[in-house]
């Protein structure tokens, strides 16, 4: 063999090692990137016109209403009318430069968001059209987050339930380690059907969640066959027994 032949088959190998995974934790690594730094740019940019007009801080407490507002202008006379408040202020006077640069960093917020969001919108594609049966259990972000977690769907497929149960909560279970207490879940928490359940019930509920999550993931990953009614119908049935059980 020589050694053309060698880097063609190592290309061919190393190509054939990829998989949609790979491509799922790299948009989830760049979705939370953007998020990190959309925040840090929105809290800088928080205090920094703050200082220029702290006036406004009680009518722009809210991020959305903040942004949106800002996008219309940035200078004290105009925001004084939008908001209808005095234009006085006990404000640092910026110049013209420091209100441009105003201008700029929110555009380049909103920029971040809205890539942010095609982002997560083509990460929801891939998981839907990848993983049908986890997309039914556990929705597309939590499907998506739990992949990232366990480094592949392969990885998740393996898992026990009582470790799919927790995923996501590492911090709780070093800390609990202390306290000799298991944490009841972990990502799983965000799952609606544990956000609207009593307190004393999630942790039976996310185990259930946690039970058809690893049905769901076996048969995403060796049948590759859809049967995400079937898996969600059984699932919600085994979810009001529990609740009917305990009076709720």
């Amino acid at each position: 063999m020589d050694n053309k032949d060698f880097v063609l088959r190592a290309r061919k190998k190393i190509k054939e090692g990829l998989s949609i995974d790979d491509l799922i934790r790299k948009l989830i690594a760049f979705s939370d990137s953007l998020e990190k730094g959309e925040n840090t740019i929105f809290e800088q940019l928080n205090d920094l016109y703050f200082l220029y007009y702290p006036e406004a801080a009680d009518k722009l407490k809210e991020r959305d209403k903040f942004i949106d507002k800002l996008k219309e202008a940035c200078d004290r006379g105009s925001i004084s009318k939008i908001l209808d408040i005095s234009a006085e202020s006990m404000g640092y006077d910026f110049q013209d430069d420091e209100i441009q640069l105003l201008s700029l960093s929110v555009n380049e917020i909103n920029n971040i968001a809205n890539l942010r969001e095609i982002v997560n919108e083509r990460l929801k594609d891939i998981i839907k059209k990848n993983y049908p049966n986890l997309t039914a259990v556990l929705g597309t972000e939590i499907t998506a987050r739990m992949i990232y977690l366990a480094g592949s769907s392969h990885s998740l497929m393996l898992m026990p339930s009582s470790k799919i149960q927790v995923l996501g909560a590492e911090k709780a279970m070093f800390a609990a380690r202390r306290k000799k207490a298991t944490p009841k879940y972990g990502i799983i928490y965000n799952h609606e059907l544990v956000i609207s359940t009593p307190e004393k019930l999630k942790g039976k509920v996310s185990k259930v969640i946690a039970a058809y999550s690893s049905l769901a993931a076996k048969t995403d990953v060796l049948s590759k066959e859809d049967k995400s009614n079937k898996i969600l119908e059984d699932m919600t049935n085994d979810i009001k027994k529990v609740r009917s059980k305990n009076g709720t």
